[in-house]
């Protein structure tokens, strides 16, 4: 899990129960290993503790910015398949005959 990041015999146990909270994806991340160690040497457990809120937090406005915006992508699309032709496209047509009567 953590490789080569040489962690202080003290913060140990207080490291891996931190890192265990970190999102899955960013636990192997060496850059967010060295910060929640950092934080963890200068301002304890309660400081390492609030970056991973934070780490936790951005993930999820990430989350809900991406679906948001997938669903207003989506929203927006009407559906389209060569097989039916669209209702305008029928309509327009039958006007365009009735004209020439």
């Amino acid at each position: 899990m953590v490789k080569g990041l040489n962690i202080p015999d003290e913060f140990q146990y207080t490291f891996k129960r931190l890192i265990n909270l970190v999102p899955y994806k960013q636990r192997n991340d060496r850059h967010t290993q060295k910060i929640v160690l950092l934080y963890l040497k200068l301002g304890g457990e309660k400081l390492a503790r609030q970056y991973v809120e934070v780490l936790k937090s951005d993930l999820r406005e990430n989350k809900d910015r991406t679906e948001t915006s997938e669903k207003s992508n989506h929203e927006g699309q009407r559906f389209s398949d060569p097989n039916f032709p669209e209702d305008e496209d029928e309509d327009s047509e039958d006007e365009d005959s009735e004209d020439e009567d």
